[in-house]
């Protein structure tokens, strides 16, 4: 998982060199087209008003999933039929099949949905958008799309400009479809100019030749906007103005469905497995498709004339024919997988397996700990980016209490499973010296880098949150901060005990012999509630008993130091060193139990609600 991170920060950064000189030479290049070649500007600015268009789309749909997704998506995803329904209907209304995509592996790697559920939503996608096929070829070439669009920008601007995060979202779905609507008028003015320059037409490459060049160009197009609709848009123009063969025509839809896996694959390098195993199928469902619809292209378009020729389509109506093949195409990738779909679980999550915490493993030698949860595909939607969160949050507990249970010398047996009930008489030993870890090397090496992701996670999320939402990242905030006092408090602790724990003196041993004891019940304490998966009343009690013993035990301490101060075992120096870090075993509890309280009675309490 943490190559995977760095992989993906290292092609953020590269890219981000290239950024400039990109910006610079498209600049230039707009101004060229502008002023040598009106056409073929109109079409290039009616393909940036699309994207800029779905860009609003995108954005304005996401203001309405609001804190209710999970339960939403639960209900939508618990078949695959259903997974199918609503990945085709998502895209149809978004119209973008690559957003889905992107957001179906965020709630997958969030714990929202299953693989089944993840597969059968892309797949779905795939179908949803020969939706907006049918929209152009029916409406977009026969309409002046800019008489409708333009009423829907004046109101999506006057919408857009409220406060109320369901108005915005309004707003910008309504900026998103008039910008859509313009930028179809845009590039049919752009072909149809661009007849009086020169005729595409002309190139018409014929045979397997044609059908490999102009796929490839399908998905060079798709990969350049990111868009598979934008790149139909293009074809749908050009095969409307007569530019392109109707042949050539069938071979680029096939491509932009084709050029749509970058996108999976670049959303695959930053996410966890469970990401991974969804873009796999995603690869795996469109390289087939593509390839079985090339194969058998000519019986394909043999199946349209005859499907056309029984819907009332005439011949020459190759725009409706077009969407109509880019429809059978998917639907036969639909035919070919989902059979398919239980064994192609199996072999995913044999490939890929769920990143394993190793809360029961030895922190010596192990590499340094990363975020295993957090991906950029997470940030897209405030739901998933708090799921993640919130387990990612369980693994630094996890972690915390290793590092402290380290700093405290206590045995591997105990490190190994701190649920283990120590058994009746049983005395706690000190560790040789060669098995002594240092806190601070550990914090360094396995909290501060989760940390670290945590913050640089929440800093960076692209979605709008709900006051809701906005509590519970305080909330993750807050409770991160806590574990990492608590290991800074163990450092402190552990300064102290790394002189005095085989001390010559009995009084001084003991009392860090018991500040010990202590600590290995606080962890023991909170592991077993964690795996006992206790509910929140009984959960409540747990920690109110160990509450009841802390404040015994910290009485008796502090009695037993009066006692040794009075009869000479202990000096003054000795004492408020015994005092200090009882203080700091004390900030440790109230640290830890604040951030359990955080990740797991509060979560309950949320899902019950």
């Amino acid at each position: 998982m943490a190559n995977a991170l760095n992989a993906g920060r290292l092609l953020r950064s590269r890219l981000a060199t290239l950024r400039p000189l990109g910006m610079a030479f498209g600049l230039v290049l707009v101004v060229l087209l502008f002023l040598k070649q009106q056409s073929m500007a109109q079409l290039f600015a009616g393909v940036a008003l699309f994207l800029l268009g779905m860009r609003y789309l995108e954005d304005g749909f996401r203001a309405f999933t609001g804190g209710a997704l999970e339960r939403w998506l639960a209900a939508s995803t618990d078949r695959l039929w259903k997974s199918l329904a609503f990945g085709t209907v998502s895209t149809a209304l978004v119209q973008s099949s690559s957003l889905i995509t992107l957001l179906c592996i965020a709630f997958l790697s969030a714990g929202l949905i299953s693989l089944t559920a993840g597969i059968g939503i892309v797949f779905g996608a795939n179908l949803g958008t020969t939706t907006g096929a049918w929209l152009i070829a029916l409406v977009g070439l026969k309409v002046d799309l800019a008489q409708v669009g333009m009423p829907l920008l004046v109101l999506g601007v006057l919408f857009e400009r409220n406060s109320s995060a369901r108005w915005r979202g309004t707003g910008q779905v309504l900026l998103g479809v008039g910008l859509l609507f313009l930028g179809i008028d845009m590039m049919k003015l752009g072909f149809a100019g661009m007849q009086e320059i020169f005729d595409l037409s002309a190139y018409r490459v014929g045979g397997w030749q044609g059908v490999l060049l102009y796929a490839l160009l399908g998905t060079l197009a798709t990969v350049l906007m990111q868009s598979s609709h934008a790149t139909l848009m293009i074809t749908l123009a050009a095969l409307g103005s007569g530019q392109l063969d109707y042949g050539n025509a069938l071979a680029m839809a096939v491509g932009a469905n084709l050029g749509t896996t970058v996108t999976a694959l670049i959303a695959a390098v930053g996410a966890n497995n469970a990401g991974r195993q969804l873009a796999a199928a995603h690869i795996l469902f469109n390289l087939l498709t593509a390839a079985v619809a090339l194969s058998i292209l000519p019986l394909l378009a043999q199946l349209v004339d005859t499907l056309s020729a029984w819907l009332g389509i005439m011949e020459t109506a190759f725009t409706l024919k077009l969407a109509l093949f880019h429809t059978l195409f998917n639907l036969l990738g639909l035919a070919l997988m989902l059979p398919w779909v239980p064994l192609l679980v199996r072999v995913l999550a044999r490939l890929l397996p769920p990143p394993t915490e190793p809360v029961n493993d030895e922190l010596a030698g192990r590499p340094r700990s990363r975020a295993l949860y957090l991906d950029g595909a997470a940030r897209l939607h405030a739901d998933s980016a708090v799921r993640v969160l919130q387990q990612e949050l369980g693994h630094l507990a996890a972690t915390s209490r290793l590092v402290i249970a380290s700093a405290l010398y206590l045995p591997s047996e105990f490190r190994q499973d701190m649920t283990r009930e120590p058994a009746l008489g049983e005395v706690l030993s000190v560790p040789p010296l060669a098995e002594r870890e240092d806190a601070d090397a550990l914090y360094h090496q396995h909290i501060k880098g989760i940390y670290a992701d945590i913050v640089d996670f929440i800093g960076h999320l692209d979605c709008e949150l709900l006051p809701e939402q906005q509590q519970a990242l305080m909330g993750v905030n807050l409770a991160a901060r806590d574990l990492v006092d608590a290991v800074k408090a163990a450092k402190h602790l552990q300064s102290n005990l790394r002189k005095h724990v085989e001390s010559p003196r009995p009084a001084l041993r003991e009392g860090y012999r018991l500040l010990r004891e202590q600590g290995r019940l606080l962890l023991g304490s909170q592991a077993r509630q964690e795996s006992d998966s206790l509910s929140g009343a009984a959960d409540q009690q747990q920690s109110a008993d160990y509450l009841d013993q802390e404040q015994l035990f910290r009485s008796q301490f502090e009695q037993r130091l009066q006692q040794q101060l009075r009869s000479g075992e202990l000096d003054g120096w000795q004492a408020t060193s015994l005092i200090n870090d009882l203080h700091y075993l004390l900030e440790i509890s109230s640290n830890l139990r604040a951030a359990h309280d955080m990740i797991y009675t509060r979560a309950a309490l949320t899902a019950a609600a």
